[in-house]
């Protein structure tokens, strides 16, 4: 199983060259960008990595047909593709941030993404696009000027259904946040529809997205998870109930503002909730803590690995570098 790493765009291009050339000196499979909408656009971002380094894998992730038209973004991962050498990859979403800041309408979200991810699998080929769909259309886009071999395109996606569709059309999926506690409604409709699509044997990549806060400052950690919770896959019920009893369950959906404010004002500090509450939230949804911790995180990346996952992205946080290091002394070595 591959070990990914993922940094929030709001990094800079700069920064991002610099982690970039560090992921690739370190080993690491793929180095993310996310695409948040408080933060520089993440395909501009991503290029001057993708023309500095030689082997280390750039990818987007999350982009939305909702906040861009399918070519739009067949175009742009297709001109990081060329500058990386071919080594680009993007993450293709039906939800995503960009969509609500643009108070767009979220409506038939699987048949937006299996359109969006149809048009760019054509887009990403020899042939002239030619598409007509409920949503999208597309004509005489042609890649004539690409040279390099294409790009993986992954459908972002967590749900049975949108699981199945996906399959049939994109390269790889990338889950958000799923754990091994959850392994009994994801994996098995995933084996599934793998199967029935004809893709076993098919170097079909299975990614999941999760989040990384260990630090030799065990305090720091928890404070950084905490800041972060909100965003687990947004404390949906299927995630949080493995983790939680009935009335911790609805005390959380009840206070999802307190969790949102902890992440707006980067404080951590998320008031009137019980610790006990917060402290099984940040254990069973990220990997927290610090070197102690370690055999335990890597156990859990164990699981990922035997349930048939090829990839795992870490997402990192502040001190991505330091974060970088220390995955690539302790859990790089324990994978392979």
């Amino acid at each position: 199983m591959h070990i990914d790493i993922v940094v929030e765009s709001k990094v800079g291009a700069a920064q991002f060259k610099e982690l970039g050339l560090l992921a690739e000196e370190l080993g690491f499979h793929r180095i993310w960008i996310q695409n948040y909408a408080q933060s520089p656009d993440a395909f501009l971002t991503a290029m001057p990595l993708a023309l500095a380094t030689q082997k280390i894998r750039i990818g987007v992730a999350v982009v939305s047909s909702y906040e861009l038209h399918p070519l739009k973004i067949a175009n742009s991962v297709l001109t990081l593709n060329e500058a990386a050498q071919g080594r680009a990859a993007v993450v293709v979403t039906g939800g995503g941030e960009w969509p609500s800041v643009m108070k767009v309408n979220y409506g038939k979200r699987k048949t937006v993404l299996y359109e969006a991810l149809e048009i760019i699998r054509q887009a990403c080929g020899d042939d002239v696009v030619k598409f007509s769909g409920e949503i999208h259309n597309a004509q005489a886009f042609s890649t004539s000027w690409t040279t390099q071999n294409p790009p993986l395109i992954y459908a972002g996606v967590n749900g049975p259904s949108m699981a199945r569709m996906a399959v049939g059309v994109a390269d790889g999926i990338m889950m958000s946040d799923v754990q091994p506690e959850m392994f009994n409604w994801s994996i098995p409709i995933l084996e599934k529809s793998i199967i029935e699509a004809g893709r076993a044997n098919d170097n079909f990549r299975l990614n999941n997205f999760l989040s990384w806060h260990v630090k030799q400052d065990r305090e720091e950690s928890f404070r950084e998870s905490r800041r972060e919770l909100i965003i687990r896959a947004w404390l949906g019920r299927r995630w949080i109930e493995p983790f939680l009893d009935s009335d911790a369950v609805e005390t959380v959906r009840a206070n999802m503002d307190k969790f949102m404010q902890a992440y707006m004002d980067r404080s951590g500090d998320i008031k009137g909730i019980a610790p006990e509450i917060i402290d099984a939230l940040v254990e069973g949804l990220m990997c927290s803590g610090d070197l102690s911790d370690m055999d335990q995180h890597i156990e859990r990346l164990i699981k990922f690995q035997a349930a048939g996952f090829t990839e795992i992205a870490l997402g990192l946080q502040d001190d991505p570098a330091d974060s970088m290091r220390m995955i690539a002394e302790h859990v790089l070595p324990a994978m392979h």
